[in-house]
């Protein structure tokens, strides 16, 4: 995702100095539109890599806040699949059939997209770091330094 984003860039800079302009925004449509495609599975494994690593071999009953949070994750990687029509959008844009509005349409879909599943991949890592804070706080309090 970081290459693309970089590729992005480079053919942003080149759409504003002027050349091929059309051409180059419709590839970048294309290359976003790739990535969030080929990276839409990885709130998914995330989340289940967290509920992997909560689980000590014993059964435990899904409280509704996981339940939700699962949903979200499956939400998100979904809403990602979906935004593959921004490629469909840039192909068509860069043979030439309306290129800029079918740009600017692949844009606004990348964008809405990365706005909607943002929070979800935040959320995902913001619990992966959650239980290592109360960790810290909890052994430094029992402590024998802290207790004297």
């Amino acid at each position: 995702m970081f290459l693309v984003g970089a590729a992005g860039i480079v053919l942003g800079v080149l759409a504003l100095i002027g050349l091929a302009s059309q051409t180059l925004t419709a590839a970048a449509v294309i290359a976003f539109g790739g990535a969030l495609l080929l990276t839409s599975n990885s709130v998914w494994h995330l989340y289940r890599a967290k509920q992997a690593s909560y689980r000590n071999g014993a059964t435990q009953t899904v409280s509704a806040a996981e339940f939700v949070a699962g949903e979200m994750a499956a939400g998100s990687a979904v809403l990602q699949c979906l935004s593959g029509a921004a490629i469909v959008l840039g192909i068509l844009a860069a043979a030439g059939t309306n290129p800029s509005v079918l740009t600017l349409v692949g844009l606004l879909i990348l964008g809405a997209t990365i706005l909607m599943t943002g929070s979800t991949l935040s959320g995902t890592v913001m619990g992966f770091m959650e239980p290592a804070a109360t960790g810290k706080g909890t052994s430094s309090a029992r402590s024998p330094g802290a207790a004297k």
